[in-house]
């Protein structure tokens, strides 16, 4: 199973664009969203399961991505194994990957859905009734590092804003 972090929210898609529109804390809207690696050159991506470092300590979970931000650049061989975002089984060492770029983002549905179900996210939408319409803004603090260290553009919306051809 890859690893996804839980945020207060619900997916929106308009064709080929999908956003995150982030619900209060109290909400019972969830999506659970996974952050892709991906290799340098072709840009192949793994949604991460497990890193293996070179002493075969296994590191799972959110703080996956904390210890390659911390030791990626020490530990060239150590392992990461996950699936493609279209299910496909891969593992890659660290020296191919690319260690200091935002993430790409997909989104599902349910903690458990199948791995090839993500839909990538190109946005965060973040619902402000003082904007008349949307605008660009910064991520949100306290919300998500690893949030914002995704490939997403952040706007503030205005909460009656259903569509996203802003977007395109």
């Amino acid at each position: 199973m890859i690893i996804k972090e839980e945020i207060k929210g619900s997916i929106i898609v308009n064709g080929d664009i999908a956003a995150i529109r982030l619900a209060p804390p109290e909400s019972k809207d969830v999506v659970y969203v996974a952050y892709a690696l991906f290799t340098q050159g072709p840009e192949y991506q793994i949604l991460p399961s497990v890193l293996v470092d070179d002493w075969g300590n296994e590191i799972a979970g959110m703080q996956l991505y904390d210890w390659i931000k911390e030791n990626g650049l020490q530990f060239p061989r150590a392992e990461v194994f996950g699936v493609t975002p279209s299910g496909g089984q891969v593992q890659y060492f660290l020296r191919d990957l690319e260690l200091f770029e935002k993430f790409p983002v997909y989104a599902f549905s349910d903690a458990d859905a199948d791995d090839a179900s993500g839909i990538a996210v190109q946005a965060i939408l973040v619902p402000d009734e003082t904007v008349s319409t949307y605008e660009a803004c910064s991520p949100l603090e306290g919300l998500s590092p690893m949030l914002a260290r995704g490939q997403l553009a952040w706007w503030c919306v205005n909460p009656q804003i259903n569509s996203l051809e802003f977007l395109s």
